[in-house]
C-alpha cells in the first residue's frame, strides 16, 4: 500500500456567497484605506483568499462598493477571457499531439515504447494500407465541406 503525503496541503473550504460577502467586508477596509494598493492588488488578494475566479471577485467587490479605474473593469475581463481560451488551446494541442505521437510513417498505431525506447504496435503493412492512401479522397472531402460552409456563411443554400 503507497504511503501517504503528509505534506500535502488541504485546500480551505470555500465558504458561500453569502457568507463570503459577511468576511470580505471586515477584508475590504484596509484596502480601501490604503491609497498604494492597485486594483490588480486588490483582485488578487480577494482571489486567494476567498478562492474565486477573476469574474466573481470583481463582481462581488462592486457589490461592496470598491471603485474600479476607468475601463479596467472591461480589461480583466477581456483579459481572463484570452487567459481560458489559451489554456483551451493549450489543452487542445496536447491531446492532438497524443494523436500525432501514436502515428507514424511507419506504425498505424503506436501501443508503447520499449525500455531501450523502440515503439512497437500495429504496422500499416499489417492493415494493408499506407498512411498516404487516403489523403487524396480526404482533400476532396474538405474541399466539400469548405464550399458547402462558404454556401451556408453566405445565404446562397437559403434561397
Amino acid at each position: 500500500m503507497a504511503k501517504k503525503n503528509k505534506n500535502k496541503k488541504k485546500h480551505p473550504i470555500v465558504p458561500k456567497r453569502k457568507e463570503r460577502m459577511k468576511q470580505a467586508r471586515g477584508w475590504l477596509k484596509p484596502f480601501i484605506m490604503a491609497e498604494t494598493r492597485t486594483n490588480s492588488d486588490t483582485i488578487k488578494g480577494y482571489r486567494e483568499k476567498f478562492r474565486v475566479d477573476v469574474n466573481t471577485a470583481i463582481h462581488e467587490l462592486q457589490e461592496l462598493g470598491y471603485v474600479f479605474n476607468d475601463g479596467y473593469v472591461k480589461r480583466a475581463f477581456r483579459a481572463e477571457e484570452i487567459r481560458i481560451e489559451q489554456l483551451h488551446a493549450k489543452k487542445s494541442e496536447k491531446g492532438n499531439s497524443l494523436f500525432n505521437d501514436c502515428q507514424d510513417d511507419r506504425f498505424a498505431f503506436i501501443a508503447g515504447y520499449t525500455s531501450g525506447g523502440a515503439p512497437y504496435g500495429t504496422t500499416w503493412d499489417e492493415l494493408g494500407c499506407s498512411p498516404h492512401d487516403y489523403e487524396d479522397e480526404l482533400a476532396e472531402e474538405l474541399a466539400a465541406l469548405e464550399d458547402e460552409l462558404d454556401e451556408i456563411e453566405t445565404g446562397v443554400i437559403f434561397e
